[in-house]
C-alpha cells in the first residue's frame, strides 16, 4: 500500500522546455477494481530543438481508500495499491490506449 497525493487538476507544472498540465482524474474499473489514473498533457513549447506535445496517464495503484487524509499543504491523499504484474500491466494499458490513443502510460 502507498499514499498517493493528488494534484490540481489544471494546475501547471513548468520546467525549462516546457509544461505539464494534470487535466483530469479517472477510475478505471479493472477486474472488478476501481484503478486511479491521472490523465496530463505535456506541452513542449520553449525548446531550441521544436515544439511538440503529448498525453501522459500516471497510473499511481488500485484504490484502497480515497481522500482518505489531506497534507501539511491540505492536498487530499488517497491510498492504493500497486499494479505489479506485467500481464495486469499489460491489460490496463490496453484499455486506457482505447480511451486515450497514443498516450504514454506509466505505472508508479
Amino acid at each position: 500500500m502507498q499514499s498517493y497525493i493528488h494534484k490540481e487538476i489544471g494546475q501547471e507544472i513548468r520546467s525549462i522546455s516546457g509544461y505539464l498540465t494534470i487535466f483530469d482524474e479517472i477510475r478505471l474499473d479493472h477486474q472488478g477494481r476501481d484503478l486511479l489514473c491521472i490523465i496530463q498533457v505535456g506541452v513542449i513549447d520553449n525548446a531550441c530543438c521544436g515544439s511538440g506535445g503529448c498525453l501522459f496517464i500516471e497510473v499511481p495503484g488500485y484504490l484502497l481508500s480515497r481522500d482518505s487524509e489531506k497534507d501539511a499543504a491540505g492536498q487530499l491523499i488517497s491510498q492504493v495499491m500497486p499494479v505489479e504484474g506485467e500481464e495486469e500491466k499489460r491489460e490496463i494499458t490496453v484499455a486506457l490506449n482505447k480511451l486515450y490513443p497514443y498516450s504514454q502510460i506509466y505505472f508508479g
